[in-house]
């Protein structure tokens, strides 16, 4: 059995290298050592000082995000009077944000599992920064269209804020803390709010000074990344096991806890131990037995070598080579089926929420006009055809009151991210999920009565975006879980550019339709997506 062990231990360093163009600490163990792996090490530290920390840091990239998203729903109409643009040439403004993001999504997931979540993370909100500003000196309305697609494929990346965190916290903490992180793009679409009201209402400036002040948190967030290390999961996943525990040992010390004892390792290689340990216990039954390459392998006598690591379960490299691979999120039947319903179900979730965004401003504004052309002070809204679209001719600025009503519409984010704290744990991703959009449906067939009046209205936007943002959060939660960390930012990438298909959608729904097409259109797509897709995934997660 010594002879043995002695053999193991040489396949182990050997395989328990570090990449070499990298400088790193060059972690050697045997068969006999203790071994733990970033999970044990996270579990270990539990959530403290360090989590608190990152929640700042991760928040922030979400509040630039919220305020990119936000300023859309007012940079529109504002545009359009500016310009004097046709409906389609305003849902453009809008649309060319998203399909920027589209093509950014997927990229950036790609990036971050290459080259780490901090370091792309770092380069999004300088991108952010710098597309944002530029688009403030936007000369004319084509170059607004180019600037503000620029800025939408930058803010893309933001997303994987979420999966930073999310491999910082452990399993008991997470689905809470990530909800809870919702609270800061509350705090970024209400921030976005009042900084509108404070530069186009009260100061009476432009639209091209809304955009510079909405770049300035973006400089903040770039300050506070001094403050926070690299993922340790993605150490681990490019073979520098040294560089990961430095980072443990600091989330450790930040925390006032210790370390599990023995060797970090990554999740397969700890399993290939597992493996190993057993052949030897079942040699020592068996003394007499010669000695041979299979006691050193796995059920189909393979070797931990470079080769044989992409085979381990759940992982799909340990060498630090196929990181981010597209294809891998099909690499098998049940990976295929999850990839399918996370994209439906991202997509619905894009649709409905940037939908209820872009429709509250719309609907002031056809309120407005119906106003303007009938000579009243009415607050019921006409549908079904009777409500005239915007045109250049007819042209409407949001006024205090507006702003004062966009406002609580946003604000119902809160109440709508509390509600899914308190429900995710306990009913669990799926049904909280199911429950939130059969909420929204509701709340979208309610909005279908026409006429309407404006506080009824604006109640049900309250509710429909609240419930919404609560779903949207609870995929959030589920996606990083659902992935294992080498293609873990590009299946979240590939998500949210998916998304992004259902949010381009949504201004030409909201803008550019009437309001009885925007509440049949709403209605039909959500109906079928909770319907169908939702009750699939309920029998299957």
């Amino acid at each position: 059995t010594s002879v043995l062990e002695e053999q193991m231990d040489v396949r182990l360093r050997q395989f328990s290298g570090t990449d070499e163009d990298e400088e790193d600490e060059h972690v050697e163990f045997t068969i006999s050592d203790n071994v733990y792996t970033v999970e044990d090490a996270i579990e270990a530290c539990g959530f403290g000082w360090f989590q608190i920390k990152l929640s700042v840091v991760a928040g922030l990239v979400w509040v630039v995000d919220a305020m990119e998203i936000m300023v859309l729903s007012i940079l529109a109409p504002e545009a359009r009077c500016d310009y004097g643009l046709e409906p389609y040439q305003e849902s453009l403004i809008t649309t060319v944000v998203f399909g920027g993001m589209f093509l950014g999504a997927g990229l950036w997931g790609k990036f971050l599992d290459k080259f780490g979540r901090k370091r792309g993370l770092f380069i999004i909100c300088v991108l952010v920064s710098v597309t944002s500003l530029i688009s403030a000196f936007a000369p004319n309305y084509i170059s607004l269209l180019v600037f503000r697609c620029a800025v939408g494929f930058s803010v893309a990346g933001s997303a994987q804020a979420a999966t930073y965190y999310a491999e910082f916290l452990p399993a008991k903490n997470r689905a809470f803390c990530i909800v809870l992180m919702e609270m800061f793009w509350a705090l970024g679409t209400i921030g976005e709010v009042l900084l509108a009201m404070l530069i186009l209402g009260r100061l009476d400036l432009n639209w091209h000074w809304l955009l510079g002040f909405t770049a300035v948190p973006v400089v903040i967030d770039l300050l506070a990344f001094v403050f926070v290390p690299e993922s340790p999961f993605y150490y681990i996943t490019a073979g520098k096991n040294g560089k990961a525990k430095k980072v443990l040992e600091r989330v450790a010390r930040d925390n006032g806890t210790k370390l599990p004892s023995g060797q970090l390792v990554s999740t397969g290689e700890k399993r290939w131990i597992e493996l190993l340990r057993k052949d030897i216990q079942e040699s020592e039954t068996q003394p007499n037995e010669p000695l041979t390459e299979e006691h050193m392998s796995d059920s189909n006598g393979e070797l931990p070598n470079e080769d044989t690591a992409k085979l381990m379960p759940k992982e799909i490299d340990y060498t630090g080579g196929t990181r981010g691979r597209f294809f891998d999120l099909f690499s098998s039947p049940d990976r295929i089926h999850l990839t399918s319903l996370l994209w439906v179900l991202w997509f619905g979730a894009a649709f409905g929420y940037y939908g209820v965004v872009l429709l509250t401003t719309e609907m002031l504004n056809i309120l407005k006009e119906q106003q303007d052309m009938s000579n009243t002070s009415s607050n019921v809204l006409q549908c079904v055809g009777s409500a005239p679209a915007p045109t250049h001719g007819n042209c409407t600025h949001l006024e205090t009151d507006d702003y004062i009503q966009l406002l609580w519409t946003t604000a119902a984010e809160i109440p709508g991210i509390l509600l899914t704290m308190l429900i995710i744990e306990k009913l669990g991703r799926k049904i909280t999920v199911a429950a939130e959009f059969f909420l929204a449906v509701l709340f979208f067939f309610l909005m279908y009565i026409c006429p309407i009046h404006k506080y009824v209205l604006l109640a049900l936007i309250f509710g429909a975006r609240g419930v919404l943002t609560g779903a949207f959060q609870a995929i959030y939660v589920y996606t990083p879980e659902a992935y294992p960390t080498a293609i873990r930012a590009i299946g979240l990438g590939t998500c949210s550019s998916v998304a992004r298909l259902g949010a381009m959608i949504t201004p030409f729904v909201a803008e550019v339709s009437s309001v009885d097409c925007w509440c049949i259109v709403e209605f039909a797509v959500i109906r079928q997506f909770h319907t169908g897709v939702v009750e699939n995934i309920i029998k299957r997660w």
